[in-house]
């Protein structure tokens, strides 16, 4: 074999073997950890923004599609969920702040009826008879049993507070006015009228997903001014349930940019 052949191939078996020294491996590391130290704090961040972003869009789309179908029908959309099942609030709520269970009186019975939900759907009453049944908090979260007809008797359901709803919705609410809350779910009669699919509402923090707590938005009704009942509801507009409280469209824009700025 020719000498050259030979140095060709000590040359070609070395170029093969060649790896990564150590100090290539070590400026790999510290380029990655210092990618990683940049981007791990940036996580929650994106997780924020993709939550913001969203109900900022969903909240000003839902008033839209209740007031198209006011506008097509003439009435208020029936069948919305009914957050409190008995007497007290469903327990897989993201956060009751600015929320109330109570009774509706025979005349905010019958402003909601005659606005046109004339029912509600049932929820089940708890996590772990909604697990028990196979239902799912957001998906499924509907118990038949406690549909109700709102055509007789003083249920109980969601009230929104005057302190939430001056402060969210309406600057000239009342002390003495009543606000309920209902949610848009997909039993609604908007779906297959004006929309198609609920909105779900994703959080922010862990365990605030449609997965694990009822991720849906509130359409907020007005039902009584200082102390009497009106003859109809009136549609005061739609909120976010978030575990510190409710939220509406300006506030979740409002995040968006604070989570924005580094």
């Amino acid at each position: 074999m020719k000498v050259s052949n030979i140095l060709a191939t000590r040359l070609a078996r070395r170029t093969n073997n060649k790896g990564l020294t150590l100090i290539e491996l070590l400026v790999v590391l510290v380029i990655l950890i210092a990618l990683a130290g940049i981007l791990i704090p940036q996580l929650p961040n994106m997780l924020t923004r993709a939550h913001t972003a969203a109900a900022s869009t969903n909240i000003p789309e839902a008033n839209k599609r209740i007031q198209e179908f006011e506008q097509i029908y003439f009435k208020q959309p029936a069948n919305f969920d009914n957050l409190v099942n008995g007497v007290a609030l469903v327990d897989y709520l993201p956060g009751s702040t600015g929320l109330t269970a109570a009774a509706l009186t025979a005349g905010t019975r019958g402003a909601l009826f005659n606005a046109g939900i004339t029912s509600l759907a049932g929820l089940y009453d708890t996590a772990a008879n909604l697990e028990t049944a196979g239902g799912t908090p957001t998906i499924n979260p509907y118990d038949g049993a406690a549909d109700l007809n709102l055509s007789a008797g003083t249920p109980s359901v969601a009230f929104a507070t005057e302190a939430t709803v001056e402060a969210l919705l309406r600057q000239d609410a009342g002390a003495n006015d009543a606000y309920v809350a209902l949610g848009i779910g997909q039993r609604s009669e908007l779906i297959g009228r004006t929309t198609n699919e609920a909105p779900y509402h994703f959080g922010d923090v862990a365990g605030s997903g449609p997965d694990a707590v009822y991720a849906r938005y509130l359409a907020i009704y007005k039902v009584a001014n200082d102390g009497t009942a009106l003859d109809k509801a009136i549609f005061i507009g739609v909120l976010a349930m978030h575990d510190d409280g409710l939220a509406n469209a300006g506030d979740h824009v409002s995040e968006f940019f604070e989570a924005n700025q580094l």
